[in-house]
């Protein structure tokens, strides 16, 4: 009985420890996300620094609000940290900011990197439009780069195109995407339905006997 005492103590501490741990955290993170509205550009500079090591999916909409602020080192981290998260949820939000003409460039070279850690499939969409459309080099690269790393099949003849290219670095990026992608391919498991799965699926021929 006494062992079995001890035993239920250390589960109720534990889950006392998890309650309060869940607690100080969700205050923790609601307090960092009222310091990204401070006056002080330091001051969210850090609450974004605390909420991009704390990394959790309750980080994420902080961390969105923070790409819009006004510092650029700001914005920045906010980048950064929401690609190390790596959560699906910002991909909208990143991907629109591709196409916003005040959105300045080394900006959009952190959302590509960030987009390439993410490797969320509805990004390739985006990133595919986005490559059409740019005239700059450098940010056509990164968003090639970025659907090697994503690995989206159907991104594979756009970039495809781009092995052609007269630039070596930009047909070098293609190329590498290309590969990439078809590993990806390669390695998805066959969802096709086998013959037999099909003839219980559309039922018994017409003229089979019952």
């Amino acid at each position: 009985m006494a062992s079995q005492a001890a035993g239920q103590d250390r589960i109720d501490r534990h889950r006392t420890v998890q309650r309060y741990n869940r607690v100080a955290k969700g205050s923790n993170i609601a307090e960092w996300h009222r310091r990204l509205f401070d006056d002080e550009a330091h001051v969210r500079l850090e609450a974004v620094e605390s909420l991009g090591k704390e990394g959790s999916e309750e980080c994420v909409k902080p961390l969105l609000d923070a790409t819009a602020d006004s510092d650029p080192r700001v914005r920045a981290k906010a980048f950064d940290y929401l690609g190390l998260i790596g959560s699906r949820r910002a991909t909208q939000v990143l991907t629109q900011y591709l196409f916003l003409s005040d959105v300045d460039q080394p900006s959009k070279q952190r959302i590509l990197v960030a987009l390439s850690r993410i490797r969320d499939p509805a990004s390739a969409v985006p990133l595919i439009d986005f490559i059409e459309k740019t005239e700059d080099d450098e940010l056509r690269c990164g968003a090639l780069y970025a659907l090697g790393e994503v690995g989206e099949p159907r991104s594979l003849d756009v970039v495809q195109e781009f092995t052609a290219s007269e630039d070596p670095h930009e047909s070098r990026i293609a190329r590498d995407a290309v590969a990439k992608i078809n590993r990806r391919a390669a390695a998805t498991p066959n969802t096709q339905p086998t013959i037999l799965e099909l003839e219980k699926l559309l039922g018994p021929r017409q003229g089979q006997k019952q």
